[in-house]
């Protein structure tokens, strides 16, 4: 079930002064009820932010070679191809990969483990489409792409269109490491993997999949994955040099990009070194959007449960030379007070969280609840995967609560406004249309994917109303009874029907509550006026400037019940402000920034960002249509719109675990 956030309040006595009737308490923005020194504890620790990729890699890099003893890596794919360092040229390498900065770091002694997710069981093939390590999981295919190269006169050549443009050097690069890498020659190097079990992931799905249909259900169940990505840097020597990652980023060459977002940057490589943009195919990779949090302090001892214990359980035929016993016991001695930040630095309230079916940990729901209950300025969300609609209906529930309340207590009408910033990328299916719909259309904003929206009112006029005239009831009563055209209409248009069946929201239901939505997307400009989508794979949330959550996990089912994920959670009075500010300056402009957080300024923001985004959908439209007179973007900022309507075979998908094409990488 989604959490009863009346169980995630502490509880306490607070003194109320007799005359005043009033009573000082702090907000609560962390899971105070779990607040355990052995679980989910909260402590101050050091947190350093960075904006996409290029930035977070060259620091982990850093990290990572600077190690005395150990370095841990969680991943959901792993691609030893990948430039993780900094990069230059236009053709690989551009820069250190990361296949061989794991190898160096080995070399010199240090115990590297490396835990990836690979897919078992009923979905196992399904899985597998992933690619998600690229050199194992498409061996036969690179080692087609060798073989081109090698002979000429190969058939191979001219009909696997790849080998035109795939570099066997690379090729040969990612299929040799892996075969290094799983059969032990290359010492310190230890590598893992695991899938979640489809029994605990069952137990973690009950009472979360109402209104969820069957082949959605089937695929979170029989598919899940492990979607973490944390780092963990000398657990087993505490010093300067115990550093941890929590992060969106995934180590694969797709998620590799500058926060300037070039329209065609030769540095994030060719398409067929990952996910293919099937909209650009002469175009380098697409632009990607994702952030990582770098920890210092007590918060490693929970990275280090997390990994330990995983490890523990993870399937060991990879790693040939396995330590004797169990991590977990190794590192039992280790406790999180020997985690200090550095001297003089900031400290930052921070919690880390986690959704674990296999240790019943579902936190980062349970944050998500927490904290959206306490907003009252801002919320803004950037995510992959939109598509929670529980989330958005338990943010309705709380502010009528809230409203409720302050009228209740006579304050002063109208109740400040909740001003609500959602950016999210085009649905990559048409499957996650009608789920990304349901979740945008609880807050209102419904209208933004056009042809699915007219759909949906077409099917709901299509129900008896008590004011329907006697003929308009016939007409409807009889085409209902119709079984065949009933059953036709369910395979045809199932999603738009599900869709039909919820209440409708409008734009003065969000404003009885006080509640102002915009929902945008990212897009970048090119020579000429052309445009292409800044894909959205950030899964970050603040609110107030008072808190933010960030890591691994969507806004969907799939991340808040059945993947594991880790997240790290903040209350600070600064970072958060810092962060929003940075942010909204590189994605909206300095202007648009939201300068102090205050109400005015975040009500001024809103207006205008709303304005910038409808300026920039316009020129997004003209370079679409090719029109004259484009004009130019201003920053990245657009209005959310998607022009697809229902798949035509009623399928819904709560996201799939991953999404791969014919040429390339997966993105998760």
């Amino acid at each position: 079930m989604p959490p009863d956030v009346n169980k995630l309040f502490r509880t306490g006595e607070f003194h109320i002064d007799e005359l005043s009737r009033e009573a000082n308490i702090s907000k609560q923005w962390l899971l105070e009820n779990i607040n355990n020194p052995w679980d989910h504890p909260i402590s101050a620790n050091h947190l350093d932010f960075f904006v996409c990729a290029s930035n977070a890699f060259p620091k982990i890099v850093e990290d990572i070679q600077a190690a005395q003893k150990t370095v841990d890596l969680v991943c959901w794919g792993f691609d030893p191809g990948m430039e993780i360092g900094k990069r230059q040229g236009g053709t690989w390498p551009r820069g250190l990969t990361y296949g061989d900065l794991l190898s160096q770091v080995a070399a010199k002694g240090r115990i590297v483990r490396l835990m990836v997710w690979y897919p078992a069981g009923i979905g196992k093939q399904l899985g597998l489409m992933a690619n998600n390590l690229p050199g194992y999981t498409n061996k036969d295919e690179l080692q087609r792409v060798i073989r081109a190269f090698n002979d000429k006169d190969d058939p191979d050549l001219a009909n696997y269109y790849r080998a035109f443009s795939q570099t066997p050097e690379r090729a040969k690069h990612c299929v040799d490491w892996w075969e290094k890498a799983i059969t032990g020659k290359m010492p310190n190097l230890h590598v893992r993997h695991r899938c979640q079990s489809a029994d605990s992931v069952e137990q973690s799905m009950q009472g979360e999949t109402n209104g969820y249909t069957s082949i959605e259900i089937a695929g979170l169940k029989k598919v899940p994955t492990h979607h973490q990505k944390p780092i963990l840097i000398d657990y087993e020597c505490p010093g300067p040099t115990s550093v941890g990652y929590v992060m969106g980023l995934n180590s694969t060459t797709d998620y590799w990009d500058t926060p300037k977002h070039i329209y065609d940057d030769p540095l994030r490589g060719y398409q067929w070194e990952g996910t293919t943009d099937s909209s650009n195919l002469s175009l380098r990779l697409k632009p990607y959007r994702d952030y990582a949090i770098r920890v210092q302090g007590p918060a490693l001892f929970c990275l280090n449960r997390n990994f330990s214990t995983a490890w523990d359980r993870a399937k060991m035929e990879w790693d040939t030379t396995p330590s004797a016993g169990s991590l977990s016991a190794l590192r039992a001695r280790f406790k999180g007070d020997q985690f200090v930040p550095p001297v003089g630095s900031d400290k930052h309230i921070s919690q880390i969280v986690r959704t674990q079916p296999e240790e019943k940990d579902k936190t980062i729901q349970d944050i998500y609840w927490l904290a959206t209950s306490q907003a009252r300025n801002y919320i803004y969300i950037e995510n992959q995967y939109f598509q929670h609609t529980p989330w958005a209906e338990h943010l309705k529930a709380m502010r009528l609560k809230y409203t409720q309340g302050m009228k209740d207590a006579k304050a002063p009408l109208p109740v400040p406004a909740l001003f609500v910033f959602i950016l999210i990328p085009e649905p990559e299916k048409g499957g996650m249309v009608p789920r990304t719909y349901d979740t945008i259309a609880e807050l209102g904003e419904g209208k933004s994917i056009k042809k699915y929206d007219a759909g949906v009112k077409s099917s709901r006029e299509m129900q008896p109303k008590a004011n329907d005239s006697f003929f308009e009831k016939f007409a409807k009563n009889l085409s209902q009874s119709d079984l065949g055209a009933q059953i036709g209409n369910r395979l045809a248009a199932g999603d738009v029907l599900d869709s039909a069946a919820r209440p409708p929201v409008s734009a003065a239901d969000l404003q009885a509550l006080g509640i102002q939505v915009l929902i945008g997307k990212l897009y970048t400009q090119g020579s000429q006026g052309k445009c292409r989508e800044i894909y959205i794979h950030s899964k970050l949330m603040i609110i107030d400037d008072a808190f933010f959550t960030l890591g691994s996990a969507n806004l969907n089912l799939r991340s808040m019940a059945g993947d594991s994920e880790i997240n790290i959670a903040c209350m600070d009075k600064t970072l958060p402000r810092t962060m929003r500010q940075t942010i909204w300056g590189n994605l909206a402009g300095d202007d648009l920034n939201g300068g102090a957080g205050t109400g005015k300024s975040i009500k001024d923001t809103h207006k205008l960002w709303i304005d910038r985004m409808t300026n920039n959908a316009v020129v997004i439209d003209k370079a679409e249509k090719n029109t004259s007179g484009i004009g130019g973007l201003n920053n990245h900022i657009v209005s959310f719109s998607d022009k697809r309507g229902g798949t035509g075979l009623g399928v819904r998908l709560a996201q799939a675990p991953a999404t791969t094409s014919n040429t390339g990488e997966a993105s998760a």
